[in-house]
C-alpha cells in the first residue's frame, strides 16, 4: 500500500498558493504547477482539468492569515488578543507580525502552533482524499 510521507518538504509545499502544488494519486508524489505545466494540455481543457484527468488532485493549502486567525484565540493576555483581532484583511496579518516580533509570549507559542496546524491540515486533507500518510517530522 502506498503511503505519502509528510516530511518537512511536503508540509512546506502546503504553504503554497491554491493550485500551486498537485498530488499524484499514481506515484504518491507532490508536483509543482510549474513542473506539470510543461505537459501538453489539450486545447479544449484547462490545465486543472487536464491535471485531474492525469490522476492529480490539488494539494492541501495553508496560508498565514488562516493560521493566525486560528492562533489568535489562544493568546492568553486578553488585551493583546483583542489588539490583534481588531484588524481585518491584509492589515490583520501585518499587525500580527508586528506583535509577533515584540512579544515572546506570542512568538514562541505561535511557532509550535503553526507547525501543528500544518500537520493537522495535511492529515485532514489525506483523510478526506483516502490517502495513507505518515509523518516523518
Amino acid at each position: 500500500m502506498k503511503t505519502l510521507e509528510l516530511d518537512e518538504g511536503n508540509l512546506r509545499k502546503g504553504w503554497g498558493g491554491v493550485g500551486e502544488y498537485w498530488f499524484s494519486l499514481r506515484s504518491f508524489s507532490v508536483k509543482s504547477d510549474a513542473e506539470l505545466s510543461s505537459l501538453d494540455c489539450p486545447e479544449n481543457m484547462s490545465h486543472s482539468e487536464y491535471f485531474v484527468s492525469l490522476g492529480y488532485i490539488p494539494y492541501f493549502t495553508v496560508n498565514s492569515e488562516e493560521v493566525i486567525r486560528a492562533f489568535a484565540p489562544t493568546i492568553e493576555r486578553e488585551k493583546l488578543r483583542k489588539k490583534i483581532s481588531d484588524y481585518s484583511g491584509g492589515d490583520y496579518v501585518e499587525n500580527f507580525w508586528k506583535y509577533f516580533h515584540i512579544y515572546p509570549e506570542i512568538s514562541d507559542p505561535y511557532i509550535k502552533f503553526e507547525a501543528a496546524y500544518a500537520k493537522k491540515k495535511a492529515a485532514e486533507w489525506c483523510e478526506e482524499n483516502n490517502i495513507n500518510y505518515e509523518f516523518k517530522v
